[in-house]
C-alpha cells in the first residue's frame, strides 16, 4: 500500500511548458508542439524516453513488411527510399515527421544537405498508426490524421497512405482527389505503378496481425 500511494504522489496532470524538453515533441504545427503519447509517463518518470519514441512491435512488423516489398520491387535507380521519423520543414515552426517517405533519386542527388531535415517534399509518404497525443493537443486523431495529411499533400507530396492496425484499414490520398479508404486485403497503387496489398504481404511473410 505505501509504495501505491508514494506513486500516486508523483503524479501531476498539468505541466508548465517550460518543464517539458523539447526532446518529447513529436511535431510542430504553426509554433504549436504536439508531444509524443505517453509523454506525460515520461515526466512522471513512469517510462523513459526511448520506450514511447520507440515503435510497438505491430508497427515494426507492418514497416519491416513494407521495406521489404519497397527494396524488392521499387526501381532504385529512378527512387530512394527513406525510413525511421523522416524529418520535413514545411516552414517556420512547423516541422513533422513520417514513418517510410519515397524522394525522386535525381531530386535528392542534387540536393544540398544541411543536417537538417528536408525542405523538398517527397514523392510519397506512408504513415503507420499513429504516435502523437492528440488529445493535449485538442484535436481527435481522425482530426490529426486529416490535418497531417493536408500539410504533406501542400508541401508537395504527391501521395500519402496511411496504414491503421487497429481496424486494419488503410486511406491512400492524392492532391487534388478524394481519399480513398479500404481494408488491408484491398490493392494500393503506389506511384502510379506499383501495385500492393498489405494483407497479403504480411500473409507472404507468414505474420498474423
Amino acid at each position: 500500500m505505501v509504495a501505491v500511494n508514494s506513486k500516486r504522489k508523483r503524479i501531476r496532470t498539468k505541466f508548465a511548458k517550460h518543464e517539458i524538453p523539447k526532446s518529447l515533441i513529436y511535431e510542430e504545427y504553426d509554433g504549436k508542439p504536439m508531444y509524443y503519447r505517453g509523454y506525460k509517463d515520461v515526466l512522471n518518470q513512469f517510462k523513459t524516453v526511448e520506450e514511447i519514441m520507440g515503435e510497438s512491435d505491430t508497427q515494426a512488423i507492418i514497416i519491416g513488411v513494407l521495406m521489404n516489398f519497397l527494396f524488392d520491387t521499387i526501381d532504385r535507380n529512378k527512387y530512394f527510399i527513406v525510413t525511421n521519423e523522416v524529418g520535413f520543414h514545411l516552414k517556420k515552426r512547423s516541422n513533422i515527421s513520417s514513418d517510410i517517405v519515397i524522394y525522386d533519386k535525381a531530386a535528392l542527388q542534387n540536393h544540398t544537405f544541411k543536417n537538417k531535415y528536408f525542405e523538398i517534399p517527397p514523392l510519397a509518404v506512408i504513415e503507420v498508426d499513429i504516435q502523437a497525443d492528440t488529445a493535449d493537443f485538442g484535436i481527435s486523431e481522425v482530426d490529426y490524421y486529416g490535418i497531417k495529411t493536408k500539410k504533406l499533400l501542400d508541401f508537395g507530396v504527391r501521395e500519402v497512405i496511411w496504414f491503421f492496425s487497429g481496424i486494419q484499414q488503410q486511406i491512400v490520398a492524392r492532391a487534388g482527389q478524394d481519399g480513398i479508404i479500404s481494408t488491408w486485403d484491398k490493392n494500393v497503387i503506389l506511384l502510379e505503378e506499383y501495385r500492393f496489398s498489405l494483407a497479403q504481404l504480411l500473409q507472404k511473410e507468414g505474420f498474423k496481425l
